[in-house]
């Protein structure tokens, strides 16, 4: 499961009620987004991973640039079954003059030297991933697992989906700094300004979902005062500076 979270970068404040659930409709912004937010779309009673909560350092995401995760915390409700497929789908939102609303769901971006993409992708089989992406011990040579993983109480010889027990995963005051600043410029291109909307899915070998997260972004570009020439996002490039 953690290739599936951590495949995909996001802002997030937590926030859950009426407008934000398994009834909202992605794609169909009508006014900019104000702040970020991170809710919980499933619609099946039975998922597995549920009620995702994320505290960070601020309410949009400027790029390039860097961002803290201040808490965070998921509950899995029973065994993450296996398989399990993973999907995002991703929107973007611009606004026109007058205020009329322009969206078009993004396809997928390949990525330079990795085997997964950002945007609108599928990421295949999840624990299968896991297992092969899994860190070694450097000095015993065994299988181990990522500090996070282990932080949140994932055991670290069980860095599987079978070693992710049904209970609330939580880490308080986590501080944990999630860089930026060096992304490719054609990521840059694709990840243009404007606002953003993304659905991750997850799905067991039937097609029954087992996660659904929903995350709304507003993406704006990190403006260096001393930077000239070039363009980016239409408007003059900036350097990729730390925040």
């Amino acid at each position: 499961m953690l290739a599936f979270f951590l495949a995909t970068i996001a802002l997030v404040g937590a926030q859950k009620n009426g407008q934000f659930d398994q009834h909202y409709q992605f794609g169909n912004l009508h006014q900019p987004i104000d702040k970020a937010v991170i809710f919980d779309c499933g619609s099946n009673p039975d998922r597995a991973i549920r009620n995702p909560k994320f505290v960070f350092s601020r309410d949009d995401l400027e790029l390039p640039g860097n961002f803290t995760i201040i808490d965070a915390e998921v509950e899995v409700a029973k065994p993450v079954p296996r398989p399990l497929y993973g999907r995002i789908d991703a929107w973007r939102t611009i606004f026109l003059f007058g205020g009329a609303a322009s969206t078009i769901q993004l396809g997928c971006f390949g990525l330079t030297g990795k085997d997964f993409g950002i945007g609108s992708c599928d990421y295949g089989e999840l624990c299968g991933l896991l297992d092969l992406n899994a860190p070694v011990n450097n000095i015993t040579g065994a299988p181990t697992c990522w500090t996070e993983a282990i932080d949140l109480g994932i055991p670290e010889d069980q860095c599987t989906c079978e070693g992710i027990s049904p209970k609330v995963y939580s880490l308080s005051n986590w501080q944990k700094t999630v860089d930026l600043t060096d992304l490719e410029s054609g990521v840059l291109t694709f990840l243009a300004q404007g606002d953003y909307e993304l659905r991750l899915t997850a799905t067991d070998a039937s097609g029954a979902e087992q996660a659904c997260i929903g995350i709304r972004v507003p993406v704006k570009e990190y403006e260096d005062p001393n930077a000239t020439g070039g363009w980016l996002f239409g408007r003059k490039k900036r350097s990729a500076k730390l925040l």
